[in-house]
């Protein structure tokens, strides 16, 4: 461990007394920290920073890597990253604080501080917005579906105004939970309606300075030079190795908080040691989302609510551009974890599991052990498919690499472990997947369980079309709520989306109407046809971005 600063040196001293295992002695933290991390500890590579606060103490702070690969200089303990998504936490206090002083309530309608949203059928509160129940459309969904390139500059004006287009929303307010960025970029606006401020001002006045964050500061401009800020990066293969992965990002409330891992672990003790209302802080954030029918969602004002081996657990990660974050509070151990990194290959979310796993060790219940189920090629090709999870979902199930991996709703793939007949589970708690065969050997029907929830869904039988077919789909198409124009071509046996700014990509039938992206299989067309059964438009559906309306030019 390199010593960084005088806030390392506390856990030479303090090392027995952190630590919650009867394996972890002096030294001996330093050295199964070092051994997670060892890959990014090197003189050519971006990497990460991580902290860790005990009982109210930094007790452990350190960084690995460079914060420049350009020039050469190395992420330190007080190098800034940005926090991504971790930030939501920040601006859901913020909300609360206001409503503690009077200024506002959560249960207000959203109208009454921002009245360019569009009134629909049911009110959006600011619970709402919070909660992840809004139904809005995710805005930063919706600017890559616009043709918003990731080095383009994003404003937060620029995102109420494409939030404040959309015409439906992906369900009735308070009916489902939805994560959508656009509620917190919504949020931040409440906040600067009501105290007449700057979001970044107005946070770092009454919120970061009093939680001790003095390198804290959310970016509202992004041609500010930030003293400290490291660049981020992305693999590309070994050709290129790797390239900066920019963000030109002025939005605020949903993301873009500058920070330092030592500061978040701030932050984090803040959360634990204040009370709101006779209630600690970290209780109030923590008060899980209800739904109309009374299921709650498993997330709070800015944090999920969760239990990581058996303990509860409050945390929230988040990836922007080549940054990623991670911040884990085990309140009742007086516990959190926090790591920043600037390339996005770090598992910033399972490193801070790993590092509870050296400090809780005598806390924490025995990890699982799974069945060791092998599955010869054969059986792994009987999985293969797309599933139907209800009306709009889908399930797509593929081999790499000889290994099975799913695909839902356009995220990245997850890696499926076999664990028991016909079921599988992945590196992600509480997510399990469970087939029925048919009679001719391959699977017919799917159950997905996500935490409580669960899925059941069906295997799609394959459509094929020739190119004659596919040719009544083409055309030019124009989304008002998008403002961006897709044209559809046919050429052999394929159609193909072709966009003025992002990459062309081919749709594949799953059924009459209704084509999938391939090959990410996140994004669904389902056409519509006049009362001439002529083609006149289609609704494309994302994972976080349902019903968007594209109309054919020409079209009766």
């Amino acid at each position: 461990m390199r010593w960084n600063n005088s806030a390392n040196l506390l856990l030479l001293a303090t090392s027995l007394a952190a630590c919650g295992s009867i394996w972890c002695d002096e030294g001996d933290v330093d050295a199964q920290i070092e051994s997670l991390v060892e890959r990014w500890d090197r003189p050519d590579s971006p990497g990460l920073t991580l902290a860790v606060l005990q009982d109210g103490q930094l007790v452990y702070e350190d960084a690995w890597g460079l914060a420049s690969l350009e020039l050469d200089v190395p992420l330190a303990t007080e190098t800034r990253l940005n926090a991504a998504s971790v930030a939501k936490q920040v601006t859901a206090t913020a909300v609360l604080k206001l409503e503690a002083e009077g200024k506002l309530s959560i249960d207000d309608d959203v109208g009454r501080y921002r009245p360019e949203l569009r009134r629909y059928e049911d009110t959006i509160t600011l619970r709402h917005l919070l909660w992840h129940t809004s139904g809005l459309r995710d805005v930063w969904t919706l600017a890559d579906l616009a043709g918003w390139l990731p080095g383009d500059v994003r404003t937060s004006e620029q995102a109420l105004g494409l939030i404040s287009r959309q015409r439906a929303l992906n369900f009735h307010p308070g009916r489902a939970f939805g994560y959508s960025n656009s509620g917190y970029v919504l949020a931040a606006a409440v906040v600067e309606q009501v105290t007449g401020d700057s979001f970044a001002d107005w946070t770092h006045e009454h919120l970061l300075l009093p939680a001790g964050m003095h390198d804290t500061r959310f970016l509202d401009d992004h041609l500010e030079i930030v003293e400290g800020y490291a660049s981020a990066y992305r693999w590309s293969g070994h050709e290129k190795g790797f390239v900066k992965d920019s963000l030109a990002s002025g939005a605020v409330g949903s993301g873009n908080l500058i920070t330092t891992a030592g500061d978040l672990a701030r932050w984090a003790g803040y959360l634990l040691s204040t009370r709101v209302g006779g209630r600690p802080l970290h209780s109030v954030l923590g008060a899980q989302g209800t739904l109309r029918d009374g299921r709650q969602t498993g997330y709070g004002f800015g944090l999920f609510v969760d239990t990581y081996r058996g303990l509860p657990t409050l945390h929230h990660g988040g990836n922007s551009a080549g940054y990623g974050a991670h911040l884990l509070i085990v309140p009742e151990a007086g516990f959190a974890v926090v790591v920043l990194a600037n390339v996005t290959s770090v598992n910033s979310r399972r490193l801070a599991e790993q590092v509870t796993d050296i400090y809780l060790a005598d806390q924490l219940s025995s990890k699982p052990t799974p069945d060791r189920v092998l599955l010869s090629a054969e059986d792994a090709q009987s999985y293969v498919g797309l599933y139907a999870l209800g009306a709009q979902r889908l399930l797509d199930v593929r081999i790499a690499d000889g290994q099975l991996y799913f695909f839902l709703e356009g995220s990245t793939p997850r890696l499926m472990f076999p664990a028991g007949r016909h079921r599988f589970t992945t590196q992600e708690e509480g997510v399990e997947v469970t087939f029925t065969a048919g009679e001719d050997g391959p699977m017919v029907k799917v159950v997905m369980s996500v935490g409580s929830q669960q899925f059941t869904g069906k295997r799609l039988k394959p459509v094929n079309l020739k190119t004659r077919q596919l040719r009544a789909y083409e055309g030019r198409y124009f989304s008002e709520e998008l403002e961006t124009f897709y044209s559809i071509v046919a050429t052999d046996d394929v159609l193909t989306v072709q966009r003025l700014r992002g990459a062309d990509f081919p749709l594949v039938p799953i059924e009459e109407d209704r084509f999938l992206e391939q090959p990410a299989g996140g994004l669904e067309l389902r056409f519509n046809r006049n009362r001439f059964d002529k083609i006149r438009g289609f609704t494309l559906s994302v994972d976080r971005a349902r019903g968007i309306s594209f109309r054919r030019q020409g079209a009766a």
